[in-house]
């Protein structure tokens, strides 16, 4: 399989639309190794969780996609409350925060995270600060045929800067760490992003993107997986990265928000007639993201709340 192949299955719709799904990332707190969380995963916790870790150690939950977000707020509940109660029994906290800003070690040191780690030492910090201090609420929606597909790119791209600052925890730190890590790989500058052609901006982008010195990156599908862009086309879904981890109080909020402008066709073309006017800013509007001051952040919430009130998605 060559990249364009790759990039072209990475933009294919849904066969069924209407899953929406999450990545909860927890940042544990007073531990060194992150078997002492995993020694307590029973068997049901690991078929429902799905639970990894991230190079600094950070957990990550992901509950099998659901049909609705009050059915997947209703995994998500009970699924924190386990890794919760495994977490204290060991003496452990799980802080659910953008950023961690204890000096954090890599604690996975497997070939493609220390390849990683060598790649981004060339630019700068970012690259380690991301990889083990950061933490995400990640938001997956079943991408649409055609030119509701393509709405649906824009406006989870073109959202990201709003969106970022108005679930923001960390004081815009993540955002800042993100745009300095390596726009080559994160296209924080909107360098993957084209209004006409998404799939052929998003091909140059990955192609342009150095491969990691290991004989993996060769496949262009994990090269693929070595970009990581604000929004990440999956094949059949798109995977919105940009948020800091939330609290389970502001989970469901977030869901809906996110949810409603991708998936309500009234919303979604509403939130494009407010963001395309500043689309080819990205760069300044992740920067004033960074620094809290979006100014597209309450009309966008605004159009989310009055689309969800009148309806939710459809």
């Amino acid at each position: 399989m060559d990249i364009s192949t790759a990039v072209s299955r990475a933009f294919a719709p849904a066969r069924q639309p209407g899953r929406i799904g999450v990545e909860i990332e927890l940042i544990p707190v007073t531990y060194t190794d992150p078997t002492v969380l995993a020694d307590g995963f029973d068997p049901d916790f690991v078929a429902a969780a799905r639970p990894s870790f991230e190079p600094g150690g950070q957990l990550e939950l992901s509950p099998a996609p659901r049909s609705s977000v009050d059915a997947l707020m209703g995994d998500v509940r009970a699924l924190l409350r386990r890794a919760n109660d495994i977490a204290s029994a060991r003496g452990v906290r799980l802080e659910a925060v953008g950023v961690n800003n204890s000096d954090v070690p890599l604690r996975r040191p497997t070939p493609r995270y220390l390849a990683m780690q060598a790649v981004f030492d060339e630019i700068g910090p970012c690259g380690r600060w991301m990889m083990r201090r950061t933490a995400s609420l990640q938001i997956a929606v079943d991408l649409l045929l055609g030119a509701a597909g393509r709405e649906q790119w824009l406006v989870a791209n073109l959202a990201g800067p709003a969106l970022a600052a108005a679930f923001d925890n960390s004081g815009g730190e993540r955002t800042r760490i993100w745009q300095g890590v390596d726009l080559r790989r994160t296209g924080y500058d909107g360098r993957h992003l084209s209004l006409s052609d998404p799939v052929g901006a998003y091909l140059a982008f990955a192609a342009a993107a150095p491969r990691l010195p290991i004989p993996e990156a060769v496949d262009p599908r994990y090269h693929l997986s070595t970009l990581f862009p604000p929004v990440r086309p999956r094949g059949g879904y798109l995977e919105i990265r940009y948020l800091d981890a939330q609290p389970l109080s502001r989970i469901r909020e977030a869901l809906v928000t996110v949810t409603t402008l991708l998936c309500n066709a009234e919303a979604r073309r509403a939130a494009l007639d407010l963001l395309l006017p500043r689309a080819a800013d990205l760069d300044r509007a992740w920067h004033e993201s960074a620094a809290g001051c979006s100014p597209e952040t309450q009309p966008l919430l605004e159009i989310a709340g009055s689309a969800a009130l009148a309806g939710g998605v459809s």
